[in-house]
């Protein structure tokens, strides 16, 4: 009698199957050219004994997919990032899909290395949360290996690849007016990668909503590549300490939203702040942001994902880009008047 704790084996599935191991092995790892009937035969002794099915060969052999995307993210601590994922692996649940993730720490060799993993092993389809700059044309090899691509970052668009984005000029251009329309002529802006697209479109709608307007002084305030919550806290800090210190703050990333705050709580000095996303305890610290609409952008990655590589959905034209709503979340932070 066998042992209780004994877990049954290949061999034993093929046994009480009346086939080979090759033939067991075969038909337990999704290949093809197995008879039906034997295919048959060995899941049900699998499924007798115990055996655990590897349902990714199942779902492959019956011609279905993988049931697994790859996810890139630069910084698992990037609070739109973390917010977006959590929103897309529930989404990609819903439909039966499971997320493997890479969080490259801004490494595009790393970021690379993973690209080449995810076609290796056959995934269905590659979703981009953020991507390093230098890594963008490794997605056009990607999309060529007839794979799925949907990014939520500008820097990887291209043939190939599904882009989901908000209206990142408009968004720059909303924090900026929040400013201006309470009286701030003064302000201070904190970039991202200076070479980001994301960048470079919010800097250029915040250029938009001065035009015309001599009177306000920002240009000596502007400081981009100040990447992470550390660097952030430190621009803050040197000009809130310096006799020249801007009235009001904008902030192109959650992440340097929250270096900016650390820094006004060690001085004790709070000027008006405008960030653009969201994180979670904006609302209690009332701070005022500029976001776009996550929810959305996650299910709308996730229908893509679901269609035929190369495709739309029917097997229409590809998509193409989308952009979001975002809009202000004024909190009081970003309401503030120069003189209080």
């Amino acid at each position: 009698m066998a042992k209780q704790n004994d877990r049954p084996t290949l061999a034993t599935v093929a046994s009480r199957a009346g086939v080979s191991i090759k033939t067991a092995s075969r038909v337990l790892n999704g290949e093809k050219h197995v008879a039906a009937r034997t295919a048959e035969k060995v899941e049900d002794a699998a499924a007798e004994l115990g055996f655990r099915l590897n349902s990714t060969a199942r779902r492959l052999r019956a011609g279905g997919r993988s049931p697994y995307i790859g996810v890139v993210m630069s910084d698992g601590d990037d609070p739109f990032q973390a917010r977006l994922f959590t929103l897309l692996e529930a989404e990609l649940s819903r439909i039966g899909l499971r997320p493997v993730v890479t969080v490259t720490a801004d490494d595009p060799d790393r970021e690379r290395g993973f690209l080449d993993e995810c076609l290796a092993n056959d995934m269905t389809g590659i979703c981009v949360i953020r991507s390093h700059p230098d890594a963008a044309r490794f997605y056009a090899d990607a999309a060529s290996a007839d794979v799925q691509i949907v990014s939520f970052d500008p820097s990887t668009a291209g043939p190939g690849v599904d882009l989901i984005a908000g209206d990142e000029e408009l968004a720059g251009r909303l924090a900026a007016t929040q400013l201006l329309n309470h009286g701030h002529i003064s302000l201070g802006v904190i970039g991202d990668h200076s070479t980001s697209p994301i960048t470079t479109a919010r800097l250029a709608g915040i250029q938009s909503a001065f035009a015309g307007r001599s009177d306000v002084g920002w240009r000596a305030y502007m400081r981009e590549d100040a990447h992470d919550l550390a660097s952030a806290k430190n621009v803050v800090a040197a000009w809130l300490g310096s006799r020249s210190a801007p009235s009001a703050l904008i902030t192109l990333s959650a992440t340097l939203t929250q270096g900016a705050i650390d820094a006004c709580r060690r001085l004790d000095e709070w000027p008006a702040l405008v960030g653009i996303d969201d994180f979670p305890a904006a609302e209690l610290l009332d701070v005022t942001v500029v976001d776009r609409d996550v929810q959305s952008m996650a299910a709308e990655a996730v229908r893509r994902l679901q269609d035929p590589p190369g495709s739309g959905a029917g097997g229409g034209p590809r998509r193409g880009s989308a952009r979001v709503p975002v809009h202000v979340i004024a909190r009081g932070s970003g309401e503030e008047s120069p003189d209080k």
